[in-house]
């Protein structure tokens, strides 16, 4: 009779037990999914939401443009090319300012690459690792003197031939 008594405090632990290794398994299939991911400092981001509104008016204020395209990287090795020309509101190339860009594939957000593209020509460059084909997020901070403009973009890079 007494081992009977034992039966039903082991059956509850082994339930608890249970439950918490399951939920244990979860988060880690959750956290190991590279197609998951949460925007980086987001709480930090909705504090600044007046920053961001203020950028956005300085943006319509200053008129320049980043214009952007994908191509994938010669001699492959899974890199891809970004190019980018930044224009004023007469359409005028902008030289002589510092160009950044932070690009994650959609399917991909957890991966953020950040690059700063380098003055070529008219317009900027650089290449980055990663270069899965499908839709990217690219956004874009140019910097000339004091004046700051931040422009996102979806662009598609298509498979290397």
């Amino acid at each position: 009779m007494m081992r009977r008594a034992w039966l039903w405090p082991a059956g509850l632990v082994a339930l608890l037990m249970g439950s918490a290794a399951a939920n244990i398994a979860f988060m880690l299939v959750a956290t190991g999914d590279p197609s998951f991911a949460v925007e980086r400092n987001y709480y930090q981001k909705a504090l600044r939401w007046d920053e961001t509104m203020a950028q956005a008016q300085r943006n319509v204020a200053l008129g320049w443009t980043v214009a952007a395209e994908l191509s994938p990287a010669e001699g492959g090795r899974g890199q891809m090319r970004v190019s980018a020309k930044v224009t004023d509101r007469d359409g005028t190339a902008l030289d002589g300012a510092t160009l950044s860009v932070e690009a994650f594939h959609n399917a991909r957000a957890g991966q953020v690459r950040e690059a700063v593209l380098a003055p070529m020509g008219d317009g900027y460059t650089s290449l980055l690792e990663g270069g899965r084909p499908g839709l990217w997020e690219l956004r874009f901070r140019v910097t000339r003197g004091e004046a700051v403009f931040t422009q996102v973009l979806t662009r598609e890079l298509t498979a290397a031939r």
